[in-house]
């Protein structure tokens, strides 16, 4: 049996992550998965390669408007439609969707966690509908924190002169050390850009995260690094793919149950044809992480102290470094010293190391070629036990499992 995807994101992140889920999946039907990129394939093409593959079912994933694949297209063929981004226009049919409520609340978890005095957010410049979920989402945190969250009035049809310079004008009417939400990455470099033209640097001035964690919007121009939300793409391919195949069970089973008016199928069905609501519902998929780089390390108030001893913590924390130790560097006693940590970074030296640590773990996981009895040692941690009982905690599932969800 072979299923289509087609795919139309130009992020080389998310294609290969989005298509591992949906292998993961398809594995365990017997499926094959023929995949292929938007880009290589015009909207005139698309019949022919459905004639072409005779599939099963597909996924589709038409964000971009000028490219939408009509439903009439696919006949009475299973379909899912993977991240549309304007699901109103998909509303009755099969959809896995970003949870961006859930992308804002991470955003603002990671900004909060130093106690700004202030928070704003800034749209991506295409203005398209998931901006308005997120900074609604991220506005309603704020208010609820007692903290003000202006927003930058986006505009459409503007070059990028234009933006960075009115961009560059509302950053400078902010107050110090704001906290700033940006949509996506590409967004957030450009806030850091404008604010690099008017003297200000991330952590000292102001905190910023972004979201998608898409390596070409890090840039050597946004060094030392801006902090990201990670979507999950591997989970909304897995997703679609599962719910892929519960369509067509369901279009299977209708038809059996067509020639059988009496059948007493087991499967989810109301009045032994209809397919249950439950099955047919929209999924989300939201964030797997924060990518944490400089721009959220402290809350921009000048401590160059601390500063220095979170990036003694990135290249020392696998070496076996402990907050004591630390704190003697700087030649003050450990309580004084965590107490001022905690203030400026809004969590514990520990805490710190063992971020540092589980990056590192997760890093080596994803090599094939690291057996999990050498990372406990290579990452700092004391003993095997330790190290699984921490991953676990952190994420919910052992290394081997998460290893195998993860590799492609």
């Amino acid at each position: 049996m072979t299923i289509l995807y087609l795919n139309a994101g130009d992020h080389e992140l998310e294609y290969p992550r989005k298509l591992a889920g949906i292998r993961r999946h398809a594995t365990t039907q017997g499926w094959r998965v023929e995949a292929y990129r938007r880009r290589d394939v015009p909207t005139r093409d698309v019949p022919a390669l459905l004639r072409r593959h005779r599939p099963a079912g597909c996924i589709v994933e038409d964000t971009d408007p000028s490219q939408r694949l009509p439903p009439r297209m696919f006949g009475d063929l299973p379909v899912v439609y993977l991240d549309s981004s304007v699901p109103e226009e998909r509303r009755g049919l099969p959809l896995v969707l970003c949870d961006h409520g859930a992308v804002a609340e991470r955003a603002f978890l990671e900004l909060s966690s130093g106690d700004p005095p202030a928070f704003a957010a800034v749209p991506s410049p295409s203005l398209v509908a998931w901006n308005h979920s997120r900074m609604e989402t991220f506005a309603a945190l704020c208010a609820g924190a007692g903290r003000p969250c202006p927003i930058f009035p986006g505009r459409r049809d503007e070059d990028v002169a234009q933006r960075s310079a009115r961009l560059a004008a509302w950053l400078s009417s902010l107050p110090p050390h704001t906290a700033i939400f940006a949509m996506n990455d590409y967004t957030a470099k450009g806030v850091a850009e404008a604010a690099a033209s008017l003297g200000l640097r991330f952590p000292r001035d102001f905190t910023l995260v972004g979201v998608d964690a898409v390596p070409e919007a890090a840039t050597e121009s946004t060094a030392p690094g801006i902090s990201s939300v990670e979507l999950d793409f591997e989970l909304s391919g897995y997703l679609a793919a599962k719910l892929l195949e519960k369509i067509i069970v369901h279009k299977s089973a209708t038809a059996n149950c067509a020639q059988a008016p009496n059948c007493k199928s087991k499967l989810e069905f109301d009045n032994c044809g209809q397919l249950s609501q439950l099955q047919i519902a929209s999924n989300t998929f939201g964030p797997l992480l924060v990518l944490r780089k400089e721009s959220t390390r402290g809350r921009g108030r000048r401590e160059p102290h601390i500063l220095e001893a979170v990036e003694i913590i990135r290249r020392e924390a696998c070496s076996g470094l402990t907050a004591s130790a630390l704190a003697a560097r700087f030649r003050v006693s450990r309580g004084h010293f965590e107490r001022r940590f905690r203030e400026a970074m809004g969590h514990s030296v520990l805490d710190e190391i063992l971020h540092v640590r589980m990056e590192s773990v997760m890093t080596l996981l994803a090599s094939r070629g690291m057996p999990l009895s050498v990372i406990t040692p290579f990452c700092g941690f004391g003993t095997d036990q330790e190290l699984r009982r921490l991953f676990r905690k952190h994420f919910g599932c052992s290394m081997r499992e998460w290893r195998a969800r993860h590799l492609r």
